[in-house]
C-alpha cells in the first residue's frame, strides 16, 4: 500500500470514528422546578402557563411543574419547607411570616403592583358609594385580608369606622350570599369579577363593583414571587432563569394582550376552569402587573420600589399587630431580575 493510500485510509478511519460527535447535540438536561401558586389555577396565572407551553422554561433548562395553592400564608410555609423553588404570595403574608416566625423567605419579584381588593354589591342595590355601606351586612371568610385591612378602607373611603356587620362564612359561600340577598355586599379581589358575575347571571341576578381599593389610593405592594433565602444564595442563576422565562410569558400574554391564547394554555392543564372567568381574570390581572409606572418606563416589571414597600410593611405591621418591624433587606431583592431601572 502506498504512503498516499495509507494516509487516505487513516483519514477515512478518523472520519468514521468522529461521526458520532458530528451528530445533533444532545439536549441539555433540565432541572426539575416547582412553582407553588397562591390559589387555584385561573386566568391571573396565564403568564406562567404561557411560559410553560411556549417552552421558555425549558429553554432556560428548567422542567417546571405548577401546583395549586391554598392561600398566600400556606404558600410561604411550603416554600420555607422546601416544597418548591418559587411561590406566589401576597406581601402581607410574607411580612407577617417574617415578623412573627422569622421564616427565611424573601420576595424576588413584585407581581401585582397594588392590592386587587374590591367590594361588590348587587346591581339593583341602593348602595352607590362606600359610605352607603354604613349599617350593612358584609360576608367575609376567616382570616380574609379585606377584613384585616378594613380600617384602611374606612379611612380611604370616608366610611364611618366600625359601622358594618360582618357575617363569617367560607369563601365559596360569599358570592351566593350576596346573590340571594342574605348580605348586602362582599369584599372580593377584582380579578374575580367576571367569574362571580357569571355565577350571579346564571341565577338572573347581576353584580357590580362598588369600589376597587386601589382606585381609592390603597398604594401598597401586593402579590409577589418568593423564594427561600438559601435558594437565593445557592442558586441565583436558576432563579434568574426562572424569572427571565416568567417575565417573557408576562410580556407575551399580558403586555401584548394574548389573553385568549394564554387562557387556552391554562385550560389545557385545568379543563375544569371556567374560560370566561379566566379571561376576565387575565385582563384585570394584566393591569396590576403592567401598572402605569411600568408602562411609562419608570420601573421594570417585577421591580420593587423601596419607598412603597416600606409603606406596605408599616401598614401591615400596624394593622396585623406584628411582633416586629422587619428590615426591608429581609423582605425583598431586585438583584435577580433581568431588567431594572
Amino acid at each position: 500500500m502506498t504512503r498516499a493510500a495509507r494516509i487516505a485510509l487513516t483519514l477515512l478511519v478518523l472520519v468514521f470514528v468522529a461521526l458520532p460527535t458530528l451528530g445533533p447535540a444532545q439536549p441539555k438536561p433540565r432541572r426539575p422546578w416547582t412553582l407553588i401558586l397562591d390559589f387555584v389555577p385561573t386566568g391571573e396565572y396565564v403568564p406562567h402557563y404561557t411560559a410553560l407551553e411556549k417552552g421558555w422554561y425549558r429553554d432556560e433548562g428548567l422542567e417546571v411543574k405548577i401546583v395549586r395553592g391554598q392561600g398566600s400564608g400556606d404558600t410561604v410555609k411550603r416554600i420555607a419547607a422546601g416544597q418548591g423553588e418559587v411561590g406566589i404570595a401576597d406581601m402581607s403574608a410574607l411580612i407577617a411570616a417574617r415578623a412573627n416566625t422569622d421564616v427565611k423567605v424573601k420576595a424576588i419579584a413584585l407581581w401585582y403592583r397594588r392590592p386587587p381588593h374590591g367590594v361588590f354589591v348587587r346591581t339593583d342595590s341602593p348602595i352607590k358609594t362606600p359610605k352607603d355601606l354604613e349599617g350593612k351586612k358584609l360576608a367575609i371568610s376567616p382570616g380574609n385580608s379585606h377584613q384585616i385591612l378594613w380600617p384602611v378602607f374606612e379611612k380611604l373611603s370616608g366610611l364611618k369606622p366600625g359601622s358594618v356587620t360582618w357575617v363569617t362564612m367560607d369563601a365559596a359561600s360569599m358570592p351566593p350570599s350576596l346573590i340571594r340577598g342574605a348580605t348586602d355586599a362582599v369584599p372580593f379581589f377584582v380579578v374575580h369579577e367576571a367569574r362571580i358575575r357569571k355565577i350571579a347571571r346564571q341565577q338572573n341576578v347581576d353584580l357590580r363593583l362598588l369600589s376597587a381599593w386601589a382606585d381609592l389610593g390603597l398604594d401598597l405592594s401586593s402579590t409577589s414571587l418568593v423564594a427561600r433565602e438559601d435558594t437565593i444564595a445557592r442558586d441565583p442563576d436558576g432563579l434568574k432563569a426562572f424569572l427571565r422565562a416568567t417575565l417573557k410569558g408576562a410580556d407575551h400574554a399580558f403586555r401584548n394582550k394574548h389573553f385568549d391564547e394564554g387562557v387556552g394554555y391554562v385550560l389545557k392543564h385545568h379543563p375544569e376552569v371556567d374560560p370566561d372567568g379566566a379571561l376576565g381574570a387575565a385582563q384585570v390581572a394584566s393591569r396590576f402587573v403592567y401598572a402605569e409606572e411600568v408602562t411609562a418606563g419608570k420601573v421594570a416589571v417585577g421591580q420593587f420600589e423601596p419607598a412603597r414597600l416600606e409603606k406596605t410593611r408599616d401598614v401591615y405591621t400596624q394593622y396585623l399587630e406584628l411582633k416586629r418591624k422587619v428590615p426591608l433587606e429581609e423582605l425583598y431583592t431586585n438583584d435577580l431580575l433581568p431588567d431594572k431601572k
